[in-house]
């Protein structure tokens, strides 16, 4: 019997010794839930698509690799950091492109991802035994597990590149799988997105929030498209269009999509940048999907550190040694890079926002202790007294991280815009500007060419600073590119973090999960 659950049967079998009836030996364990007494009913449905979100949370199965503290150590926006070289050394790998390749980080990012993939496809798998007494619902409870599958092979196939195509749950027979095509895993995404965007409801109550609606599957989707466009094609070399089944993704599927969202999705921008953050603006307007965190002091524990329900990326970027009114303690991770300090252009309110400049607000903390130290911080999730949990804070941070913003749909539309229609282009791109510099600020003046993208490129770097989405952006404008502008923000030791265009941008596939395939997956290049 295949268990769902890790939860102690003590108290059934004691009750068993003093009643060992008929009727009694044959009701179901409620203390041990098992697949063969699962998957029957609408609230076993719901459960189970709880368990496939409650992986989005998973930040440390194999070290500590927060999604968005990854991905902006990867790009040009921050440096590893932590106490010293030997703190979490994979991640200081990670900067140079030099991972080994039994790393405890890029194997937890594999782990979790393919955690999740499970997970919703045992879903689908079962959910046809199930009883629904709503249709509706059953579709709905399909597409959020199409829409999280795809979230998660999305994030695999940014990270590894070349990984097995799993749709279904696999017998002991089956765990020798070989990398799939590239094209197939990225039509596999596309294919569940947009079966998502088609079924999911558009609008979420408060009382679920945080649950994937047809606006977050769309946007998606855009992102998708765009990284295909510029690095599947690009770099992977992926020869054939975008495909979701039977249908080819044109660019103007893609940007009638995004026209979907501006127009009729009831999300818009916050009128002021700064009320974005912090706790109390949460699931906001602006906020089309985000990954819901918790002060659940009593879920998890060191031990099981995946089990928590706080973001760890708090406490990874604090300054060390810190004796502030308002800022709290942390580990000296991700410092932020001086090369996107300087990029906010003067005035900027964004900046104060983003960035925690020590020197400007006069910080007192342990500069000495903080490995990589530039003097500042990402400010959005930096972690704050106030907000401090009372008991296991390093595990419960409660500060949610966004995955897609309106602003982000809007800046896509703008980048999708360029060729066809410059004048939605710039529209999309002057309503993100005047948001940060006021209505009377008039927007640089975009057009169809390289120093339009650039100016697009640059309102991204500093409209999501510390969010994770640069080095993806970097890569979709290809290797050279990605190099450049990695390499120019690394300094002299112990700031040379540089690009190894070898590695195509890639993780290295961890070699555990080499070993357990029967040396059927091949390491990525460069490692």
């Amino acid at each position: 019997m295949r268990k769902i659950k890790n939860i102690s049967i003590i108290l059934f079998l004691a009750i068993g010794f003093v009643a060992c009836t008929k009727d009694f030996l044959e009701l179901e364990p409620l203390t041990d839930r098992s697949e063969d007494n699962f998957y029957k009913t609408e609230q076993d449905a719901f459960e189970a698509i709880v368990s496939i979100y409650d992986v989005l949370q998973w930040q440390t199965g194999g070290g500590y690799h927060p999604w968005d503290l990854v991905c902006n150590i990867l790009s040009d926006d921050a440096f590893a950091g932590g106490s010293g070289p030997g703190d979490r050394p994979g991640l200081v790998r990670m900067g140079k492109f030099s991972n080994f390749t039994n790393d405890e980080e890029p194997l937890g990012l594999w782990k979790d991802r393919y955690a999740g993939i499970y997970r919703a496809n045992l879903f689908l798998d079962k959910v046809e035994n199930i009883q629904f007494e709503n249709e509706d619902l059953k579709t709905r409870f399909i597409a959020e597990a199409r829409f999280l599958r795809g979230y998660f092979y999305y994030e695999l196939v940014q990270f590894y590149g070349h990984i097995p195509l799993i749709l279904k749950p696999l017998s002991p027979t089956e765990n020798q799988q070989v990398a799939a095509d590239p094209a197939d895993v990225y039509d596999q995404i596309a294919d569940d997105l947009y079966y998502a965007y088609q079924n999911l409801p558009e609008n979420i109550p408060a009382a679920e929030k945080g649950r994937a609606s047809k606006w977050a599957a769309g946007a998606l989707l855009a992102r998708v498209y765009l990284f295909h466009k510029g690095y599947g094609k690009g770099v992977l070399g992926i020869t054939r269009d975008l495909k979701a089944g039977d249908k080819t993704l044109a660019e103007t599927d893609i940007e009638a999509i995004i026209d979907d969202i501006v127009n009729n999705s009831g999300h818009a921008l916050v009128p002021n940048y700064a009320d974005l953050w912090g706790v109390g603006n949460e699931n906001n307007v602006e906020s089309i999907f985000e990954i819901q965190h918790t002060q659940k002091a009593d879920w998890g524990d060191w031990n099981w550190r995946n089990g928590t329900e706080g973001n760890w990326a708090v406490v990874m970027t604090g300054f060390r040694g810190v004796e502030d009114p308002i800022y709290d303690i942390g580990w000296s991770f991700q410092p932020a890079s001086k090369s996107l300090a300087d990029e906010f252009e003067t005035g900027d309110p964004r900046y104060s926002v983003s960035i925690l400049d020590a020197a400007a607000e006069g910080l007192v903390y342990k500069p000495q202790d903080c490995y990589q130290h530039t003097g500042y911080a990402f400010k959005k999730f930096y972690p704050r007294k106030a907000d401090k949990p009372a008991t296991n804070d390093a595990l419960n941070w409660p500060y949610n991280r966004p995955v897609i913003r309106f602003a982000d749909v809007l800046l896509m539309g703008a980048e999708l815009n360029l060729d066809n229609d410059l004048g939605k282009a710039q529209d999309y791109y002057s309503r993100v500007r005047k948001r940060a510099f006021g209505d009377s600020h008039v927007p640089p003046t975009l057009t169809n060419d390289a120093d339009g993208l650039d100016l697009i490129y640059h309102e991204r770097r500093v409209e999501f600073a510390g969010e994770g989405l640069r080095y993806w952006d970097l890569l979709r404008r290809g290797l050279t590119y990605a190099e450049e502008k990695i390499n120019a923000a690394a300094g002299a030791a112990p700031l040379d973090e540089t690009f190894n265009s070898a590695t195509l941008g890639l993780l290295p596939i961890p070699q555990t999960e080499i070993t357990l395939s029967g040396n059927k997956l091949t390491q990525n290049a460069g490692y």
